[in-house]
This record gives C-alpha cells, structure tokens and sequence, in this order.
C-alpha cells in the first residue's frame, strides 16, 4: 500500500519536459525524444536538519531549555504524539526505501543548534555531509533548513543582522550544499521565517510571559514594552502588515519588525535560492513559505512563551509538508 501511495504521489507531481527531434510513432502520434527530462526529484532515501532552537524543539514540553528532538517539525521520530514529523511522513509513504529518523540516528540527522543564526548555515551544512558519510546511507538526500529566527530577533530594529551579510552567509551555506559533498539531486527544503509578530499577539494578555519571561527574550524589537499595545485599535493590532493612523510608536515598532521579515529576509530567502534552482546548482531545492500561518497561544509553549509547543511543532509539521512537492497533493492538506 506505502509503495502504491509512493507511485501515485510522484505520478501526482510530475511534470515532463522534453525537448530535441521530434519522432513519428505508430500510432501517428508525435514524441519529443531528446533532452528529456523529468522535474521529480527520487525519492530521498533519508532527511537531514538545519536550525536554530525551533530545530532542537526547545522547550516544547514546557522546559525552559529542554531539547526535544522527538517532536520536531522536520526530523522528529516520537510514537504516539501529535506531531507529523516530514521524517513520519516520508517514512509512512515508503518505509522500506526511506530511512528514517530515529533515537539512534538522531544525533546524525538533526544538526540544528539552539541559538543558531544565518552566519551558522555553512558550518551546519557541513556537518551534515561529515555526519552522512558515517551512516551506512552515505549521503544526505534531503535537507530541512528553518533559520533566520535570530537574524531578525535583536534588542532593536537596528541590531537585526544586516541584510547583505545575511545573503552573503545564506550563499555561503548553499553554496556548500551545491558541493561535492552532496548528491547532484539533493531534496532541499527551505523554509521563510515565520510571522513572529503572532507569538505577542497570542500570548500578549498572558501575565506570567508578559512579566516575567519576555523582558529576558532576545527578541526585543518586538517583544520590548509586551504590555503596551498602543495600536490605532484591536482591529490595526490584529493586522500587523498595515500601519493605521493613530498607531503609537510601540505599535510601529512591532509592525516594522514583522515587514522586515516580509520585505527584506524573506525575499532573500526565495529569490536567491531561485538563482540556484535556475542555474541547476540546486535543481530539487524549493522555498516553503509559511509566514502566512499564523499562531494560536496553544501554539506556544507556557515555559519559555517564545518556542512552540508540542502543538506547535505539529503546525509546523503540516504546514511545511503541506506546501512542499512531497505533500502538496495530499487529500488531508486543506488549502
């Protein structure tokens, strides 16, 4: 039944493109014969992590500090939780070709570091091929990458890493990824930065985060002032992609840092890994964009209330897989 779904969700995907003589068959009918070439990447025969703290599942349970990678969107491997892990999911669709994620081969596949940022990218991405060239798979063949939350998360809208060295890091590490270390149709999942801005937004009415936990958050050109929501009225707070007039300062500030992320890092994201697509550096790379999903406070964890939850984590999960080539036409995703 898993290799039928397999056959029938790369039939789902496929797009043929050929070009070159044209040949006359029996039948009558037409076929470009040269240079064909097909647009569906293999199957990958495993996944690999790149991340930050959301990689490492920080705190999902609660624990302030608390890695659980058993519950992470990309490569989490824990039985009977609510988390559809991309690693589950390819696992469920061919579990005799795909080598799955696992406590065993956890610390192989799940390269992301609490505190990582896009200056990381490089030294994880090589981390992934020394860590590949161990297992008995031999190569990575497909790589989740969620960074940037700490790029854009500073003390002020000044402090966020500067757009130019933020390209010029996140070329570094695709640049590593299009290398020798790496097969020719390496699966490359690149995910946008999610819309931040809904983390205070859920949880902003919350005493303990607002009082407590955020002013100790690193994220303070959004989270500075928590209990000041100064916006025009609760329908420009619930709108952070407009600037209303009559919107005070400690509003602005919070929509600026979420157009930042819109406008600035992830266009970079996108637009320079199409370059890569188009040159064939990357042919099987693609950009998943979530900054559309928005929170729900169950969403985010009540230990830290910054890192998502286990439920989170299964957000995650559905979203990325959901927009992804692998489970775009699966009938479960809703639009």
């Amino acid at each position: 039944m898993n290799h039928l779904k397999n056959r029938q969700l790369l039939r789902s995907l496929a797009l043929i493109t050929v070009t070159g003589a044209m040949t006359t068959m029996a039948s009558g009918q037409a076929l470009l014969l040269d240079d064909f070439e097909a647009a569906v990447p293999p199957f990958p025969l495993n996944l690999f992590n790149i991340g930050d703290s959301v990689g490492e599942g920080e705190a999902a349970d609660g624990t302030i500090g608390s890695a659980n990678h058993a519950v992470v969107w990309s490569t989490g491997y824990a039985n009977n939780d609510s988390v559809q892990a991309i690693n589950e999911r390819l696992e469920d669709i061919d579990p005799l070709a795909y080598n799955e994620n696992n406590s065993t081969r956890d610390a192989a596949l799940n390269q992301a570091v609490s505190g990582a940022d896009m200056a990381d990218f490089a030294a994880q991405a090589q981390a992934v091929s020394t860590a590949a060239q161990s297992l008995p798979d031999g190569r990575a063949d497909a790589v989740a990458v969620l960074l940037g939350n700490n790029d854009v998360c500073a003390d002020s809208l000044a402090n966020m890493t500067p757009a130019t060295e933020f390209e010029a890091q996140y070329r570094q590490g695709l640049d590593i990824l299009a290398g020798a270390g790496f097969p020719d149709n390496l699966n490359l999942h690149i995910s946008s930065i999610p819309a931040i801005y809904w983390l205070w937004y859920v949880k902003r009415e919350n005493t303990f985060c607002r009082s407590f936990i955020w002013p100790f958050v690193p994220c303070q050109n959004l989270l500075a002032n928590a209990g000041t929501d100064d916006c025009a009225s609760a329908v420009s707070t619930a709108d952070p992609d407009t600037i209303y007039a009559g919107d005070g300062a400690v509003c602005q500030r919070r929509k600026n840092f979420h157009a930042q992320i819109r406008d600035v890092y992830n266009p970079i994201l996108r637009d320079v890994l199409a370059e890569y697509q188009a040159n064939d550096s990357l042919p099987n790379a693609e950009y998943i964009d979530i900054f559309d999903s928005g929170f729900e406070a169950f969403h985010i964890n009540d230990g830290d209330c910054f890192h998502p939850s286990v439920a989170g984590q299964a957000m995650l999960a559905e979203e990325q897989w959901c927009r992804s080539r692998w489970g775009i036409d699966n009938p479960a995703c809703t639009p």
